[in-house]
């Protein structure tokens, strides 16, 4: 049972949270020596204005909220969602308000804290974190990269419902991707303890006011707060990587305006030779598939022509493990990734998306997988798969392998242009082409009667001129003709929401 508490003292703030001055308000106030738990109820004063929440202290960052309306506790023991537990300094903290709406006029903030001598809060299951392997296997892993659970401010998934909705999916691994926080770790720890056959991933959804991206693999809290003491892209990923994580840029082209604050990302200076992935696919195909997903690509191709290397990404963006309303929700494993890894552990998925060993299913777990590999047609032993490249041939041979695929059509892309198709026949298509002697990039869209079912990373050849065989190429399957499905992707009605999806 929890000890009885005192009120050690109580505080009321409010204040005008002006357009000038950058995206960020800074409001300190005192914390008493003594206190062993304190709670701050917030509000932005406001149905027209939208405010951010989060809280720094002496020590540094100690949690943030979003837009979480309900009071924000924070103890020695434990804190609420999307907040760090341990000790509490006296002195000054922070809090932190993030402007993601205001109209012409200044916004307001009203703040009132209660310092408490014990703990009123009963702490959630927390660990410390410790590497975990499920399964030595080099093998293809099923996984989810983009999910969120309580302790981000705006979804409400417990843990232990992302694991049985996962498992239920097939999946071998999901990344739990919570908002600007790292409270999720030790929860997440603790839940691993639990699990023999779902890898949780460590992960963050790096939310700012000009994109979101995922900080994959890493164990602290990545400073987000753009323009404030020098950060910006450049720092927010140099900082994901200085951890041994990978930066993955989430749903790019995806731009609802207030519907989905800063979920298009416009930050012009991204140091994108340090971005590892790209989120191709985001949430289910049936409503972003035909209207986002053809930009998410072309971006994708565009950043690629510049000599960048970016893993094709697939993430459901889901928030309530899977019961979420509407007529198509974002569901875990809608879209599916498929790993190449080494092993199955958290630094063998990041390993292989660092590497560019990955395939998009884009609709979820039950569409066709397919395997690309480059193959010398004089030498058949040297091959090159996703994130490799076969160097010194005149011609390549590009052996796809799609078993549950008979009758839907491989396209073949180079250098983000679409050069030949085949219709799948025993589960293989094969593309005979020439090599210039330039390095060229490879991957592979299945179609069928859903549109776009699958996509592959790419893989890439370097030839030499002097073999260079005569010709354009061939198409060889082992059905005749050509299938060109173009198949158009019904929009469901986008649902307004203040989600920081």
């Amino acid at each position: 049972m929890l000890a009885l508490t005192a009120v050690i003292s109580t505080l009321h703030l409010t204040g005008a949270v002006p357009q000038a001055g950058g995206d960020y308000l800074l409001v300190p106030f005192d914390v008493p020596a003594g206190t062993v738990e304190f709670s701050l109820a917030h509000d932005d004063g406001s149905d027209f204005q939208i405010l951010d929440w989060g809280l720094w202290g002496p020590d540094g960052f100690r949690g943030w909220g979003g837009g979480l309306t309900e009071p924000m506790v924070i103890g020695v023991a434990g804190s609420s969602r999307g907040y760090l537990a341990g000790p509490i300094a006296a002195g000054t903290w922070q809090l932190v308000i993030g402007k993601a709406k205001l109209g012409p006029d200044p916004g307001q903030y009203t703040v009132d804290l209660v310092f408490h001598d014990a703990a009123t809060l009963t702490p959630e299951p927390a660990a410390a974190w410790t590497p975990v392997v499920l399964s030595a296997q080099r093998r293809w892993y099923a996984g989810d990269f983009h999910v969120h659970s309580r302790d981000s401010g705006d979804a409400s998934a417990t843990l232990a419902e992302i694991a049985a909705y996962a498992r239920g999916r097939g999946l071998d691994f999901v990344v739990l991707s919570d908002h600007n926080t790292s409270a999720q770790y030790p929860h997440q720890a603790a839940a691993q303890a639990g699990l023999t056959d779902l890898l949780l991933v460590r992960g963050a959804e790096i939310t700012t006011y000009g994109g979101h991206g995922n900080a994959i693999g890493i164990d602290r809290y990545v400073d987000h707060r753009v323009g404030l003491g020098g950060v910006g892209a450049p720092t927010i990923v140099a900082d994901v990587v200085a951890q041994g994580g990978r930066f993955i840029v989430n749903h790019p082209e995806l731009r609802l305006g207030e519907a989905c604050i800063g979920c298009g990302w416009d930050h012009a200076d991204t140091p994108w030779a340090m971005v590892s992935g790209l989120e191709i696919q985001t949430g289910n195909a049936e409503l972003t598939g035909g209207l986002f997903t053809p930009k998410a690509i072309a971006l994708w191709d565009r950043l690629l022509d510049a000599g960048n290397t970016l893993a094709a990404i697939g993430g459901s963006d889901d928030h309530r493990a899977g019961t979420e309303g509407g007529a198509t929700p974002a569901q875990i494993g809608g879209p599916t990734t498929m790993v190449l890894a080494d092993e199955l552990s958290e630094a063998a998925i990041v390993a292989a998306v660092a590497a560019g060993r990955t395939v998009v299913k884009m609709r979820g777990p039950d569409d066709p997988m397919v395997e690309l590999t480059a193959v010398d047609p004089a030498a058949a032993t040297r091959v090159a798969g996703l994130g490799e490249t076969l160097t010194d041939v005149g011609q390549v041979r590009l052996e796809v392998r799609a078993p549950e695929a008979d009758g839907d059509s491989a396209e073949l892309w180079k250098d983000g242009v679409l050069v030949e198709a085949a219709t799948v026949a025993g589960g293989v298509a094969t593309f005979t082409r020439p090599v210039t002697g330039a390095r060229e990039r490879y991957r592979v869209e299945l179609t069928g009667l859903g549109g776009r079912l699958t996509v592959t990373s790419h893989l890439y050849v370097e030839g030499d001129p002097s073999l260079a065989a005569d010709g354009g190429g061939c198409c060889q399957s082992g059905r005749s003709g050509t299938t060109w499905p173009l198949g158009l992707m019904v929009l469901a009605a986008l649902r307004r929401r203040r989600a920081r999806r």
